[in-house]
């Protein structure tokens, strides 16, 4: 079945020039109260979840288990046609919501029953969700700029905030326990990080960053106490303990912490940098040129070194970097992902866990699962064309 590409592929945000990959289809279920009829209908005993990884397709959720690089299950009834944004599991491991966007809709799945147990209706062009305490998900509508704030017990919207200055764009929260109620939210159509209260639920201060243009990925060191911002081609550097910019590197992109905390990685076009983030200059330690459009990259320690496993985008490779000696060391096919015409950004994602990484191919209709310790595939797991959302359980 031919389907449209969606726009979580590719999404140009036109203010300032930034352009996005971004989950986000228009909808129009505004409801904000959970529905608790919707389950699975096809094991309604349920064997729990630990170990697997939830796959989502269009027309129904796969359980895929890694270990033998199949599907094991799926959760059909209801889902048809759906497209998703984030999925997040909860601290204690008990359910795995998930942003819907044709219907503006989270989907909260219980992980022992494999059911569907609620769907909480959510502003419209959802794409991002946080988890900032045990008690609540934070779900970003891109169309209003807004945070849906979901009850994970009553699975209710319970406050919404709204962090964006001109009440839309692209957005992203950054939080930690370091900051204890505060948190920063990123927007691309405002120069500015924006500071949100999130006991009172509301926007309390912005840093303004520059005149024009937008912010989008940050990260956060609890090493040296410091959030980095992307902003334009530039990466902001914010001290938390007084909100002020202090330093910018003249890199930006994703940004993805090592487990230790110790380096952060920035992909800029096609360059890995990585970063000292223990001390308070941010020194660059290095970088590494990796062909076929990185984007997503999560990390794997080896017995001899730290590895990262990339997600291309312009090739259907995953590339293997000793994050160490910083150069590559090994190519994975993992199968190929849509490319629309014409597109100026792609996004492509990947989750890892209990030695495992896993990246969709919407294109094929497939899962890659490969082993990171022996760097080997196990299976491209047949899923379904349009599969782009994938989130692991650990065990």
């Amino acid at each position: 079945m031919v389907r449209p590409i969606e726009r979580r592929r590719f999404v140009q945000v036109m203010s300032g020039g930034l352009a996005i990959g971004a989950a986000g289809c228009l909808g129009d279920d505004d409801d904000e109260n959970g529905d608790e009829e919707n389950g699975a209908e096809d094991d309604e005993s349920g064997e729990g979840s630990d170990g697997l990884a939830y796959a989502f397709g269009p027309d129904a959720i796969a359980l895929v288990d890694p270990d033998e690089g199949a599907v094991v299950d799926e959760l059909t009834d209801g889902v048809d046609g759906y497209a998703y944004g984030d999925a997040v599991v909860t601290n204690d491991g008990s359910q795995l919501f998930v942003i819907e966007e044709t219907l503006s809709q989270v989907l909260a799945i219980d992980l022992e029953t494999r059911e569907i147990a609620a769907e909480v209706g959510m502003g419209p062009d959802g794409t991002h969700m946080y988890h900032p305490n045990d008690e609540e998900m934070w779900a970003h509508s891109d169309a209003e700029g807004t945070f849906y704030v979901i009850d994970t017990e009553d699975h209710e919207v319970v406050e919404t905030v709204a962090a964006g200055l001109e009440g839309e764009g692209h957005g992203k929260l950054l939080s930690h326990e370091d900051f204890g109620q505060k948190g920063y939210a990123t927007n691309v159509n405002d120069p500015a990080l924006h500071v949100i209260d999130l006991e009172s639920y509301e926007r309390i201060d912005t840093i303004e960053l520059g005149e024009d243009g937008g912010t989008h990925y940050k990260a956060y060191s609890p090493s040296n106490g410091l959030a980095y911002v992307e902003y334009g081609d530039v990466t902001a550097v914010v001290d938390t303990e007084t909100d002020e910019v202090v330093d910018e590197l003249d890199v930006a992109g994703g940004m993805y912490l090592t487990p230790d905390e110790e380096r952060m990685s920035i992909i800029d076009h096609g360059e890995i940098h990585v970063f000292d983030v223990t001390d308070a200059e941010t020194p660059e330690i290095g970088s590494v040129s990796v062909d076929g459009g990185p984007d997503d990259l999560e990390y794997y320690e080896g017995d001899d070194a730290l590895y990262g496993f990339t997600a291309n985008t312009m090739d259907a490779d995953s590339v293997v970097v000793d994050m160490d000696a910083l150069e590559e060391v090994d190519r994975i096919e993992a199968g190929d992902i849509e490319r629309p015409e014409g597109a100026q950004h792609l996004h492509r994602s990947a989750v890892s866990g209990d030695g495992y990484f896993f990246t969709p191919a919407d294109a094929d209709g497939t899962v890659a699962v490969i082993d990171m310790a022996e760097r080997e595939l196990i299976a491209h797991v047949e899923v379904a064309d349009g599969v782009d959302t994938v989130a692991y359980i650990p065990e």
